[in-house]
């Protein structure tokens, strides 16, 4: 099936052209204009429509488009050539040709018109959600200042009695004033952006990380916020950044988690190439004089500038952090 697709993708397009250029060395421009013309306005209509989607792959539709072009521009050589010929089954099949390319073009413009407005509706209730979401965080900032000296037990009721309005309960994950009980039920929500914002807060629980990360049917979707959370167990760090479930792409998190492991701080202080990584580990809490070390020789190695940013950060930390005591 793949390879019948390949070389659809491949074939059709070729044999168009192949078929064009012989027309033109033969000096035959019957229906050339109108082969071209239905070409070019399936393959702008079919782009448009492919691009009204926001979804990342999207783009990948559009190697599909030379073929469909070259199916139109074969119609359109059909319509252009026979339409007005003296053998009706010609004829016939001339019109057929005009009719099956009008309907690749109408079906490329409805498409894309339903996908803009399936975005008008996405980006309505975004509009709504975020508007909720501000006044749902005005509520608990007035609750909270209202309820000084009692606001982790305003704040539990309050998400106990309004449990079915997101908009609340993503705003009360802001906060650290929520029990770490309360957010460990959170965690078990079945909507992921509430679990996720739950493993999120600063005072969720290890327990409470570990259970969600080990036992969810989709772990990778809470990888980052795992790995960079302070309360994070060491001993699931140490299996994320190189155990036998490791998670690729998460040294970032874990240079910037003051309750890293320090075998994984060092490692990513010696090896990392990323500076991006380089710079969020010289802002970590937990960064000391050996490890401070450990990034300058990485980065000598690495010949950096003595302009680089992160080689700067070194040398004015240095003096600090490795000052003799």
């Amino acid at each position: 099936m793949i390879l019948l697709l390949a070389l659809a993708l491949l074939g059709i397009p070729l044999a168009y052209l192949v078929v064009l250029i012989r027309l033109l060395i033969k000096a035959d421009r019957r229906g050339l204009g109108l082969s071209l013309l239905f070409f070019a306005t399936v393959a702008v209509t079919g782009i448009w429509a492919i691009f009204q989607s926001r979804s990342s792959t999207a783009g990948i539709s559009v190697i599909g488009i030379p073929m469909i072009g070259a199916v139109a521009g074969f119609l359109g050589l059909a319509f252009g050539r026979w339409r007005e010929s003296p053998d009706a089954i010609r004829q016939i099949g001339g019109w057929i040709g005009l009719a099956g390319t009008l309907a690749i073009i109408s079906y490329s413009v409805v498409q894309g018109n339903k996908t803009k407005a399936k975005n008008r509706v996405i980006d309505d209730k975004q509009v709504a959600y975020t508007a909720s979401l501000a006044r749902a965080r005005d509520t608990i900032d007035a609750g909270l200042i209202q309820n000084r000296g009692h606001a982790r037990a305003w704040l539990d009721s309050s998400i106990g009695a309004r449990g079915n309005d997101r908009a609340f309960i993503m705003a009360a994950l802001h906060s650290d004033s929520i029990s770490p009980a309360v957010l460990d039920t959170l965690a078990n929500s079945p909507d992921l952006g509430v679990a996720l914002e739950t493993l999120r807060n600063p005072s969720t629980q290890a327990a409470t990380i570990e259970r969600v990360y080990r036992t969810h049917t989709n772990p990778g979707y809470f990888a980052q916020a795992v790995a960079s959370h302070p309360n994070t167990p060491p001993a699931l760090l140490r299996e994320m950044y190189r155990g036998p479930k490791a998670v690729a792409g998460m040294d970032i998190a874990f240079a910037g988690n003051p309750g890293a492991p320090r075998e994984v701080l060092e490692d990513i202080a010696q090896k990392t190439n990323s500076s991006s990584v380089i710079g969020v580990l010289l802002y970590n809490p937990a960064l000391d004089c050996g490890l401070l070390n450990e990034i300058g020789a990485n980065l000598k190695s690495q010949n950096r500038d003595a302009k680089d940013s992160n080689v700067m950060r070194v040398a004015y930390l240095e003096p600090t952090l490795c000052a003799k005591k």
